[in-house]
């Protein structure tokens, strides 16, 4: 009961996105009747919240817990999305893209710029998509401990407003539509070790969570905060952002139009966490 009592609904207010996530989806699957291919993510997500809340996690810095729970979200993520479009039918945005820019422009980016080489550097941009948000977190962290706060909360709101959508509206990649060539799963089996490869293969959480890019979205937050941070880190931040982009377009991954949502969906919570940001005990006072 103590632990209990020191638990305070404004130092674990960013782990109730988590909680609401795993106790929502997994009701929802319960009264669908759709199986969870990875249950024991779910679960274990959801152990993580509770033991929080709860203060018994002591030895974990609860600065990073929204960060694991975010990562636990998508491993609990996979799998549902094709079982939703299974039960519900996919959404594919090929016919609204094109009606935007007048041609298939994924197909042209990837016919146009196609060599061994572009290949292998566009694998590496797009395999950036979870190690970039432990290098940004870290990075804020060290380098500007006042910004973590607006950090957890852009992320926070970000991936599970992400979450959200891809459960409401599954969304088809231009490769399942036959708009491109799923050059990402091959390209991953044939350049990389076969661990490695299967390591990688975590990068793609869903096949039908294509709406809105989370490689745009997580790349212009690494982006906003290492300017925040150090406004010279744009030089390496931008190219790395504009990498990533490009790669999802000719991997075949997602449409410009998805790309734009992920900006969309990164842009809104970096203007909110401005004026309201997750409270982080002590990162105020430990600001350099």
């Amino acid at each position: 009961m103590r632990s209990f009592a020191r638990a305070t609904l404004r130092d674990n207010v960013f782990i109730i996105p988590a909680l609401a996530y795993s106790i929502g989806i997994s009701v929802y699957f319960l009264l669908s009747g759709v199986a969870l291919n990875y249950l024991p993510a779910l679960i274990f997500l959801g152990a993580v919240c509770v033991m929080t809340v709860l203060s018994m996690s002591r030895k974990m810095s609860k600065y990073w817990i929204s960060i694991i729970s975010i990562m636990l979200s998508y491993e609990a993520l996979q799998g549902t999305i094709g079982a939703l479009a299974t039960a519900r039918g996919v959404f594919s945005l090929f016919s609204l893209d094109r009606l935007l820019w007048g041609f298939n422009l994924t197909g042209w980016v990837q016919t146009t710029f196609a060599s061994p080489f572009m290949t292998i550097l566009a694998t590496a941009f797009y395999s950036l998509h979870v190690p970039l948000v432990v290098a940004t977190c870290v990075t804020v962290w060290f380098a500007k401990r006042s910004l973590f706060g607006k950090y957890v909360t852009v992320m926070v709101l970000t991936s599970y407003a992400a979450l959200a959508t891809f459960v409401i509206v599954p969304t088809a990649p231009p490769w399942y539509s036959g708009a491109a060539v799923n050059l990402y799963q091959s390209a991953s089996a044939a350049i990389f070790p076969q661990g490695l490869s299967s390591l990688l293969s975590m990068v793609e959480v869903d096949k039908f969570a294509a709406f809105p890019s989370l490689h745009g979205a997580y790349a212009i937050i690494f982006s906003y905060f290492m300017v925040k941070i150090d406004r010279r880190l744009a030089i390496v931040a931008i190219p790395i952002t504009v990498g990533i982009m490009l790669s999802t377009l000719y991997l075949g991954q997602h449409y410009l139009i998805d790309l734009i949502g992920g900006a969309i969906y990164a842009l809104i919570p970096c203007l909110i966490a401005e004026r309201f940001q997750i409270h982080v005990p002590g990162t105020q006072a430990s600001s350099k």
